[in-house]
């Protein structure tokens, strides 16, 4: 039997274990967020696939996560900010658009398997990371994300290493929602190697232009 999940279309993807600033202004989301405080309740977040944050409706992606409200900043005109945890994926089999002012989804909860060949499959995207991360430290000359993610990915299961390197690509929407929709996360790390290689060949470039006006130096 589906779940009733209150649902907050965004512009952006929240994977399992990644955080999401929102700024809470709208009447709707300001109940929803309130609701949700009260109860201890979690929300979901969906991309949209038609229409807009702001105002009217919008058609959300089939797939999304359960968001955990884990900080809030209130303003003094009802507005607020809020920090949410992704937790779980889910599958919005149905909408009720006419319970509340926000949508509510009837949603099924989604498994992580890991799929097969996954240690072979993680040896492969974090090989791939490995070489983006290079690739951003010539460019940017900036060491701090990369020590950060290198310790998140310590000791982790391959179903965290796929959603932790998939919140940390620099990749727009749609893109996003592929991996989030992956079945497996052999899948996801296989996806997000071929993502990795690819961003590293674009740094590369883009090192190959700053060199040659005397930017930066060689990537070894």
């Amino acid at each position: 039997m589906a779940d009733l999940l209150p649902l907050f279309p965004l512009g952006t993807v929240l994977f399992p274990g990644s955080f999401l600033p929102l700024h809470i202004f709208e009447p709707r989301y300001r109940l929803l967020v309130r609701r949700c405080i009260e109860g201890t309740r979690p929300f979901g977040i969906v991309l949209i696939r038609s229409g807009s944050e702001v105002g009217g409706a919008a058609e959300p992606h089939g797939i999304g996560t359960v968001a955990r409200i884990v900080a809030v900043s209130p303003l003094p005109d009802g507005r607020s900010y809020v920090v949410t945890h992704g937790e779980r994926r889910f599958a919005l089999e149905g909408v009720v658009s006419d319970a509340e002012p926000y949508l509510v989804g009837r949603v099924r909860y989604l498994d992580e398997p890991e799929g097969d060949g996954v240690a072979e499959r993680v040896a492969e995207a974090l090989d791939a990371l490995g070489g983006y991360l290079l690739a951003v430290l010539a460019v940017t000359e900036d060491e701090r994300a990369e020590r950060a993610l290198a310790e998140g990915l310590k000791d982790a299961g391959p179903v965290d290493v796929a959603y932790r390197i998939a919140g940390s690509l620099a990749v727009d929407a749609a893109e996003r929602q592929s991996l989030l929709e992956l079945g497996t996360a052999a899948d996801r790390l296989g996806a997000e190697a071929r993502i990795l290689r690819r961003e590293t060949d674009l740094l590369r470039d883009l090192l190959v232009r700053q060199r040659a006006r005397g930017e930066r130096q060689d990537l070894n």
